[in-house]
């Protein structure tokens, strides 16, 4: 039999879309899929060993951020969707694109090793499949990241937060201290449900501060930490005309008080929280953010203590770096997940995957490529995927030419060096990476930068109406099909829905103009970068956090529950009207 074109190890988002790609580059294809189904961590299961998403599980990035270029969800999702929807969503796209039959699930990888030059993969079951190109997209949520440090000392009731399918399976309540240690989004699904589903004491702890930022605008009539599934999200307020009022390599001046205002209602609320214990150094755009930041809401009413990391455990007491001290019933560390290439040769496995060409090539072997484990700070995972694929297309396709190795690997290593000036400290995640930075590294890798060529692209004397729409359209994985690749009627008709609206709008507004969009983000953004209003704002809401410890006024909080209600009844982060 002869070997595959492309054999993808992993069936979840970012080896559907490999695969994709890869028929599209003429390629003929297979998945294997360790477990029974496709969908990756989307595929939600009670199995406490099979690490997924959680039962309440709502997306933090935006249906238009992170859905397919040529495949919509639909309205139906809402702009932030469950774990329900995407997993339709995932076999709604590997039927449209004839890749159903072409995954053999049950298919746990053991060994991927190289005979004669073609890939040779044995599964667990003893299945042999050869290739001649190998992509991994086992994704990062291959196995929990080990509790250690000062915090595996506690002798309470110690849990990764990989281990809980719903927060309130800790069972915790009135009489309980709960201590949440992490600044990821996990951590602020954790700290809503706590917070709003029990009566437990709750403290989150952040070692070396976050930068928050909300799903949608704050609304102050609705409860703390929730918000409308159907609202704006502000992960879509980006354009090409906003990056040309702004650069994300310098902070996004201009823009920073905007989104300190719609996120948290406070002109103070510095780095999206305003809190002295997770306050850093670190420039906007140069820390990953999280999204959850509706969690924060409960930090701002009192409800939730905040501290700095945990310094030291003895016995059920837990001591931050600050000093303070909390006795605790239950410490739940969201470290987080590692990949796993054991089945890859260990000389192959040696190279990181920040060091990969593009962050997606292995230098000593182009034909082992690694999708999906390029972390966005912003925007989304598939976005970054479907960048990724782009690219691999077009040099599967043979359009883009590769270097030799030595070339490949002194490129990633610039570009590593490149990353490390740009964010300006030691990542303790090195796959972090601003994405608009990529998007620029992956057009100049495409032959396919420069803004003559997309005035050629998309002539606003033939068609102005499109020409209008793609200026004021966010970032988004339909914007990259549009730049770079074939579009048809369909993508057209969506592209209408996903253009930017006006400032801290709820809703898009139907027929603003392009006139009236570039005169109100130019003047707002121009008169705030002129009269250097982010940076005066700042600087008054460190004093107050060097004063008061908090810059934005303490907010009333709700009653308590009398009671934890039952996992499956406990509220999610989203709308009453939900």
């Amino acid at each position: 039999m002869a070997p595959l074109g492309l054999l993808v190890v992993g069936a979840g988002w970012a080896g559907l879309y490999a695969a994709k790609y890869a028929r599209a580059a003429g390629l003929e294809v297979m998945l294997l899929e360790g477990r029974e189904d496709l969908g990756g961590v989307w595929n939600y299961s009670d199995d406490p060993g099979v690490v997924t998403v959680m039962r309440n599980t709502v997306s933090s990035s935006s249906r238009h951020v992170t859905e397919a270029s040529d495949l919509s969800m639909g309205e139906a999702a809402g702009n932030f969707f469950r774990h329900e929807d995407a997993l339709a969503f995932l076999r709604a796209y590997a039927e449209r694109f004839g890749l159903s039959d072409r995954i053999v699930t049950g298919a746990k990888v053991a060994e991927a090793r190289k005979e004669d030059g073609i890939w040779r993969v044995e599964t667990a079951d003893g299945r042999v499949f050869r290739a001649e190109r190998l992509a991994i997209a086992t994704g990062v949520h291959q196995r929990r990241r080990p509790i250690t440090g000062p915090a595996a000392g506690f002798a309470g009731k110690l849990v990764h937060a990989g281990d809980l399918k719903h927060p309130l399976d800790l069972g915790a309540g009135p009489g309980d201290h709960v201590v949440v240690y992490g600044g990821g989004e996990t951590a602020a699904d954790i700290i809503h449900d706590l917070a709003s589903g029990t009566g437990a004491d709750v403290t989150w702890a952040i070692r070396g501060g976050q930068h928050f930022f909300r799903k949608a605008p704050i609304k102050r009539d609705a409860p703390p930490g929730h918000y409308d599934r159907n609202d704006m999200p502000l992960d879509e307020y980006s354009s090409v005309v906003m990056g040309l009022l702004t650069t994300v390599h310098k902070g996004s001046p201009g823009r920073r008080t905007i989104a300190s205002v719609a996120s948290s209602g406070s002109l103070f609320a510095y780095q999206g929280h305003g809190v002295a214990e997770w306050t850093n150094d670190i420039r906007w755009f140069r820390q990953f953010f999280n999204k959850n930041g509706h969690a924060v809401e409960h930090v701002w009413n009192g409800r939730v203590t905040p501290a700095r990391g945990v310094a030291s455990c003895d016995g059920d007491r837990v001591t931050f770096e600050d000093g303070r001290s909390v006795r605790a019933t239950h410490l739940v560390c969201s470290f987080g997940y590692e990949a796993d290439f054991a089945f890859l040769p260990e000389a192959l496995r040696a190279t990181p995957t920040d060091r990969l060409y593009r962050l997606v090539v292995h230098p000593d072997d182009p034909s082992l490529t690694f999708f999906g484990f390029a972390r966005p700070t912003i925007l989304s995972l598939p976005y970054m995927i479907e960048l990724q694929c782009l690219f691999a297309q077009r040099m599967w396709s043979g359009e883009v030419t590769l270097p030799g190795p030595r070339e490949m690997r002194e490129t990633a290593d610039r570009q590593a060096e490149e990353l490390d000036a740009l964010f300006g400290y030691e990542r303790s995640n090195r796959n972090i990476v601003c994405p608009f930075w990529y998007l620029g590294v992956m057009m100049e890798a495409m032959e396919l930068s420069g803004y003559r060529r997309l005035l050629r692209r998309f002539d606003p004397r033939r068609d102005w109406r499109l020409f209008s729409q793609l200026l004021r359209a966010p970032a988004s994985p339909l914007l990259l099909r549009m730049l770079v690749a074939d579009y048809g009627p369909e993508e057209r008709a969506r592209i209408d829905r996903y253009v930017t609206p006006m400032m801290f709008g709820f809703r898009r507004e139907e027929k603003v103009s392009l006139a009236r969009y570039v005169a109100t983000y130019a003047a707002v953004i121009g008169l705030t970068r002129l009269l250097r209003i982010d940076q005066i704002l700042e600087r008054i809401a460190k004093r107050r956090i060097a004063r008061r410890g908090r810059a934005v006024p303490l907010r009333q909080a709700p009653p308590r529950p009398a009671a934890t209600p039952a996992a499956a009844e406990a509220p999610a982060p989203l709308s009453a009207a939900e």
